[in-house]
C-alpha cells in the first residue's frame, strides 16, 4: 500500500498545471493602510490580460530552463479502513533539488496520532547511490543499486517538467483561473474516472517494467481531488501548491480511505548549489537488502 500511495502522490506532485482560453478574474486583495486607491482600481491597474493557455506555455519555457529549487511542504493525511483502523500523519517536508544530474537533501519530521511522539529523519540522493536515515537506530542506510538506478532512470525521463505539464491539457475546461496583483490563481475540482484513469495511465507509462503498476492501482479510486496552484507574474514559477484529496484503497479485500491535505511552497529557483552526500554518511551507511 505504502508504495501505491507513494507512486500516486509523486505524480500529483509534477502534474500542477492546466490551461484555457479564459483570462484570470481578479481577485479581492486586502488594502495596505498606506494604500489611498481603493483595492478595486489596484487590482484592475495590475491586472494581465494573459489566458491560461498562454500561462502554460511561459510556465512550460520556465520550467524547461529550470536547473533546481527548494520546496516545504506541509501534508496531514487521514487514514482509516472499516472502522478498525484511524491514524493521522502529520508531515513538514523541507527539500533542496538540482535537476541536472538529478540529487535531492530532503529533511521531514513526521508524527502519527496526536499523542505520538514525532520523529526526524533525513535522506540524500545522487548519483552516488539513495540514502536513508534510520532516526530509531541511529544508522544512515543506502538502498540497493538496483533501486538507485531506477529511480535515477525514472527521474531522468521527468527532468522536463515543460513536457510534462502538456499531459493536463484535457483538463483545460476544468479550471478556473484568477489572479491577484502577483500571482496567477489556478483552480481544480477534479473527480470521476476521466481523473482517476488519468493518473493510473500515467503512472503505469512512466514505472520501469519489472514494477507491477496496473496491479498496485487497480484497487484505487479518487472520489475528488482540489487543487490551488499559485503562479509568480513575473517568473512563471509555480509559488504554492495547496491540494486536498480524497481516495480510496482496496488490497486483498480491504478498503482504505485516505484524506489528504497538502500545503506546498516553493522557492529558490535555479538558486541551490550542488548536492553531494557527505562523505561520513557513505562511509557509515549500511546497505538494504531489497
Amino acid at each position: 500500500m505504502k508504495k501505491s500511495l507513494s507512486i500516486l502522490a509523486g505524480f500529483l506532485l509534477v502534474f500542477m498545471l492546466a490551461a484555457c482560453n479564459q483570462t484570470a478574474k481578479p481577485v479581492d486583495e486586502p488594502a495596505k493602510e498606506n494604500e489611498k486607491a481603493s483595492s478595486t482600481e489596484k487590482t484592475e491597474e495590475k491586472a494581465s490580460e494573459l489566458t491560461l493557455e498562454e500561462v502554460l506555455n511561459k510556465s512550460t519555457e520556465a520550467s524547461e530552463g529550470l536547473k533546481s529549487f527548494s520546496v516545504k511542504m506541509d501534508l496531514t493525511q487521514d487514514m482509516t479502513d472499516q472502522g478498525e483502523l484511524n491514524v493521522q500523519t502529520n508531515s513538514v517536508i523541507d527539500m533542496n533539488i538540482v535537476t541536472e544530474p538529478m540529487a535531492y537533501y530532503q529533511k521531514m519530521k513526521m508524527s502519527m496520532g496526536e499523542e505520538a511522539e514525532s520523529f526526524e529523519t533525513e535522506s540524500y540522493f545522487s548519483e552516488a547511490g539513495m540514502f536513508f536515515y534510520e532516526p530509531s537506530t541511529s544508522q544512515w542506510m543506502k538502498f540497493p543499486q538496483e533501486m538507485t538506478d531506477t529511480f535515477l532512470q525514472m527521474s531522468g525521463q521527468q527532468s522536463n517538467p515543460g513536457e510534462e505539464l502538456k499531459k493536463l491539457q484535457q483538463f483545460m475546461e476544468d479550471f478556473t483561473f484568477e489572479q491577484d496583483s502577483n500571482n496567477y490563481i489556478l483552480k481544480l475540482k477534479a473527480s470521476g474516472e476521466k481523473f482517476n484513469d488519468f493518473i493510473k495511465e500515467t503512472a503505469v507509462q512512466q514505472l520501469p517494467p519489472e514494477m507491477s503498476a496496473e496491479d498496485a492501482l487497480s484497487g484505487m479510486k479518487i472520489n475528488a481531488v482540489e487543487y490551488e496552484i499559485l503562479v509568480d507574474k513575473k517568473t512563471f514559477y509555480p509559488v504554492e501548491l495547496n491540494m486536498d484529496m480524497d481516495l480510496e484503497m482496496t488490497i486483498e479485500g480491504q478498503t482504505i480511505a485516505m484524506k489528504q491535505k497538502m500545503n506546498g511552497q516553493y522557492s529558490n529557483y535555479n538558486s541551490v548549489e550542488a548536492i553531494t552526500v557527505p562523505q561520513e554518511v557513505i562511509d557509515s551507511a549500511v546497505e538494504m537488502g531489497m
